[in-house]
């Protein structure tokens, strides 16, 4: 027992530590990115196509045609399976595979009315190979009933889903070296002749049933390829020139800013705003990403720490609901005293974390930029305080309440005595 309690002690402290750091790297991007955008807005030289010595060594920005000049036919077919042959063709910056398997898909569910955890089956497309943790799973009504047949694996002549690319795209008089040709869109599809024992359906789309092993269609297998769409090959392009090569600009070092860079791709012609608009979305995107990340760990540190605290009570409540179990309108009708109990614990704990996470915020936020790390820092005193007064208040008004039941308890003694002994009054 004791051991238990320390190692959920040292969980919570880990999760905890983890939300605050990325809590504080999420503040620090925010500003980081702020700051380089601010700087490269005030630094980029729009400058043209033809002229690889233009803004040499400065962040430049400019929109070209992509060429197909240095790109080898084939070269990314390589690892595409029986795709490879109608991909020997294919030229462009990349290729993007869409895999999926019709699979049989497990759902874990858990309910301590139903004995704990407990499985549901469906089937549906999956781009990732499909496993059971129940082991019992053929053994398992829902999983006869929709399913019935195991999942085969996946075949090693059908290409999984993800992107690849090359080392180098030509733009005008200038080479594009990572990272820009992944963000070059791949979104047009890829036709060609199917491999034998495949069919190409509507919308480019290959599907094969060899695999299918059994009669519910579990194995059918279907892929799409997207590739460069060479009939708009204009982009827009930020970075810095290095001798015609384009690299991710690095800004200014500032307070706690160090090594932060700028570099961004858009397809067709954008405007300086326009792509440091985009880029302004995206950093504000990611930013509430890692916000909202590093709220979730502290919630879950907060969640743990309560379930340790409010352990025995859970074990009185799920022996209540053992009891009521068997009674057969109680055990449909009510719900179990066990998960009122854990869902009370899950609301109580979001409002430290919430605290937690503004503090943290706050306090970075102070250190990088005060005019917005103070506001934060305020909610967070608004919060506990306000935790504090309704404490307060509830207890002086629980108070207040039994000094009152005290008094109505003695004048109706007095009353009681007065009805037996009149003269006691006198």
């Amino acid at each position: 027992m004791c051991c238990r309690v320390f190692f959920n002690a040292a969980v919570v402290f880990l999760v905890f530590l983890v939300s605050i750091i990325v809590l504080g790297f999420s503040e620090q991007f925010s500003v980081c990115e702020s700051r380089a955008r601010k700087a490269g807005l005030d630094a980029v030289v729009p400058i043209g196509c033809g002229d690889a010595a233009a803004g040499d060594g400065e962040l430049v920005m400019f929109s070209c045609d992509m060429t197909q000049e240095g790109l080898v036919a084939g070269e990314l077919s390589t690892g595409q399976g029986e795709f490879e042959s109608m991909l020997s063709s294919y030229i462009g910056t990349g290729v993007k595979v869409v895999a999926e398997m019709y699979q049989c898909v497990e759902t874990r569910h858990s309910s301590r009315r139903r004995g704990g955890t407990y499985y549901t089956y469906s089937k549906d497309w999956k781009s990732t190979p499909m496993d059971f943790d129940n082991s019992f799973e053929l053994s398992d009504n829902d999983f006869r009933s929709n399913c019935n047949a195991s999942n085969p694996a996946w075949p090693e002549q059908v290409p999984r889903s993800g992107n690849s690319y090359v080392q180098k795209v030509k733009t005008g008089a200038f080479t594009l070296l990572e990272p820009y040709p992944s963000m070059i869109p791949l979104d047009t599809p890829i036709s060609g002749h199917p491999p034998a024992d495949w069919e190409m359906d509507t919308g480019d789309q290959f599907t094969t049933s060899q695999y299918v092993a059994f009669k519910n269609g579990i194995g059918k297998m279907r892929v799409n390829f997207y590739g460069t769409d060479w009939s708009n090959p204009m982009i827009t392009v930020l970075g810095e020139n290095n001798r015609s090569r384009l690299q991710p600009w690095v800004a200014p070092s500032s307070w706690l800013c160090s090594g932060w860079t700028l570099s961004h791709l858009l397809a067709g012609r954008v405007s300086k705003d326009g792509i440091f608009a985009s880029l302004e979305a995206m950093a504000n995107e990611e930013t509430w990403y890692l916000r909202l990340t590093g709220f979730l760990l502290a919630w879950a540190a907060f969640r743990c720490l309560l379930n340790v605290l409010t352990g025995p009570l859970e074990a009185v409540t799920d022996g209540i609901d053992g009891m009521l179990d068997s009674i057969p309108f109680v055990k449909k009708n009510l719900c179990e005293l066990g998960d009122a109990v854990r869902t009370i614990t899950c609301c109580i704990s979001c409002v430290p974390a919430a605290a937690c996470s503004l503090l943290v915020i706050g306090i970075v936020g102070i250190t990088i930029r005060p005019w917005l790390g103070i506001p934060l820092v305020l909610g967070m005193v608004l919060i506990v305080v306000g935790l504090a007064a309704w404490k307060s208040g509830y207890l002086g008004k629980e108070q207040e309440e039994s000094e009152e039941e005290d008094v109505e308890v003695a004048k109706d003694a007095n009353a009681s005595l007065l009805q037996i002994n009149p003269l006691w009054h006198s």
